[in-house]
Order: structure tokens, then sequence, then C-alpha cells
């Protein structure tokens, strides 16, 4: 996988001067590797990894990034390597950076998709994150608006693009609750918006643990993709996304279970102290408030199933 990921990162070509960087996977694949930092004016709000796909008849976006703005950006990309129409544009879930694009895309007459769970997420957290959008971003967030999907799916679709069979996988949410799988079968190759992190680590929503490791176990156990663009991070494969997203919900979920045997009182009790040092290698390992609200929400988890 290391000459895979040195082959792609030599064939890499620079979209924007600061938002992200092309990256091609195959003919028709291509992934746009953002920063593993925070939101900034620098990277338009595209601090993730999307990607597009060419069909015979067109292109398909896969996330339409962190501000209208960061959506002129990927459209640009995508007429570098295309002349071809964008004919879909598809939410991978509703972090912003995954949807606030949209309304760019929507005034091309760009039809828009996401899991119904996504579309609930986006319209349950809009103020929360249009606001944080806006002060991370400064006069960078102009022109950018909530624009929602047109098209929703409760839990698998494929999509009308000649040429490449392309289909959208809802099984219950990552590291948001919308979150799927845009799978290409043919190839092997899956887009896993934020159910996979790889390089950086992870941040983990209440009630979301769960749900995220049978998530990412479906990929593994039935869809066991060869190349793996995951929603954070480079183009990679199932091993690294394993040690780096499920490798790390294993080990707090074990955790908390362990504290809970040994007589934690609750969550918090069972949350403390963990020592998390096998994944410091990770960006934001450093975050002391991120590690430890991690190991706190999983614990949450794990005390309700055991109705404590």
């Amino acid at each position: 996988m290391l000459r895979l990921i040195l082959l792609l990162c030599l064939s890499a070509m620079s979209a924007s001067a600061f938002a992200f960087q092309t990256v091609r996977v195959t003919d028709r694949v291509y992934a746009l590797v953002g920063d593993l930092g925070q939101r900034s004016p620098e990277n338009l709000g595209h601090n993730m990894t999307s990607g597009f796909v060419i069909g015979d008849d067109g292109v398909v976006v896969i996330d339409t990034g962190g501000s209208y703005r960061d959506a002129e950006a990927i459209r640009a990309a995508i007429r570098k390597v295309t002349d071809k129409p964008i004919r879909w544009a598809v939410n991978t879930g509703g972090q912003d950076h995954r949807w606030l694009g949209n309304g760019y895309f929507r005034k091309l007459g760009v039809p828009i998709i996401a899991s119904r769970a996504a579309d609930k997420d986006m319209h349950n957290r809009t103020a929360e994150q249009v606001g944080r959008a806006k002060r991370l971003l400064g006069r960078q967030f102009q022109g950018t608006q909530a624009v929602y999907p047109t098209k929703t799916f409760a839990r698998r679709y494929t999509l009308p693009v000649h040429g490449v069979k392309i289909e959208l996988i809802y099984t219950g949410g990552g590291h948001t609750r919308g979150d799927i799988f845009v799978w290409l079968p043919r190839q092997k190759i899956v887009f896993t918006g934020d159910i996979v992190f790889v390089q950086r680590l992870l941040g983990l929503m209440p009630d979301t643990g769960f749900a995220w490791i049978k998530t990412f176990e479906y990929m593994r156990d039935r869809l066991r993709p060869t190349v793996v663009i995951p929603g954070h991070g480079h183009v990679t494969d199932m091993r690294e996304a394993t040690r780096d997203t499920y490798d790390y919900l294993i080990f707090l979920r074990n955790s908390a279970r362990r504290a809970l045997a040994d007589g934690a009182f609750d969550p918090v009790e069972a949350s403390q102290g963990l020592d998390q040092s096998r994944f410091s290698s990770l960006v934001h390992y450093d975050d002391l408030s991120l590690r430890s609200r991690n190991a706190l929400n999983m614990a949450r988890e794990v005390f309700a199933a055991h109705g404590q």
C-alpha cells in the first residue's frame, strides 16, 4: 500500500493554492485531500477529504465542501481534469464541510442527494454549523447559504450515471448519524466520508460509538474495498483505516467495559485517566479535551447499554 500512496502523491495536482490537493486514484476516480487541521480562511473550510467520479455522461461530486468558495474550488479542480457536465452531487453526511457548498452546485442546476438521516442532521444543526463556519472562515464564508439536499434515500440508492456503478449505502452512520458509503463495486473503491479517519484522531459524538463500530464492520466484512478514500487523511487501504479508526473505537469501548466490570461508579470515573498513547502518532492527539470527550462519550454508551 505504501507504493500506492507514493504513486498517488506523485500524481497529485494542486487544484487550489490553499484549499486541497487533487489526487488521481484511477482515470475515473479522484480524491480531494484537504487540511488535517481546523477550518480556516486558507482552506475555505475544506479540512477533510472528498472527491469526484467521472462517468461516461458526466461527473459525480462527492461532498460539496465547507463553503461557497470551497465549492467553486472543487468545480475548478474538476474542470482541470474533464469538461464533462456535473450530473450529481452527494453529501456523505451532515457535517458542515460535506454540504455547505450545496448552494453553489444548486445554482448550476445540479441535484444533490444524501441519506434521510443526514438531511435530518443538517436541519437540526444548521445554526450551530453555520455559526461556527462563519467564525472560522471569516470573509471566505461570504456567499455561503444552507441549502439542503434535493433527494434523500433511506438505505440504498444507485446513482443513474452511465459507465460506472455508484452505490450509496447507509447502515447506521459513523461520526455523524447520516454518514454513508459511496461504493464503486467494480473498482472496489469506497468513499467513506466521516466513517473513516486516518492520520488524525477522530471525534466521537454522543450516542454514535456503537453504531460507528457496526458501520465500519459492514465495510470490512461486506464491501471489502481495495482502496479507501477516507473522510479525513490521504487515500489509503483497509489496514490503515482499521488502525486509525476501528481500533481506536474498539479501544475506547473495551476500556469502558473493563472499567465498568472493575466497579467504576459512573461514566466519568470510567473515562478518567485512560492511557490513549497507543494513538499518539495521530494529528490532534495532543488535544486533551478531544481525547477526554471521546472516552466519556463511549463510556456513557457502555453504561447505558448495561442499564447503568
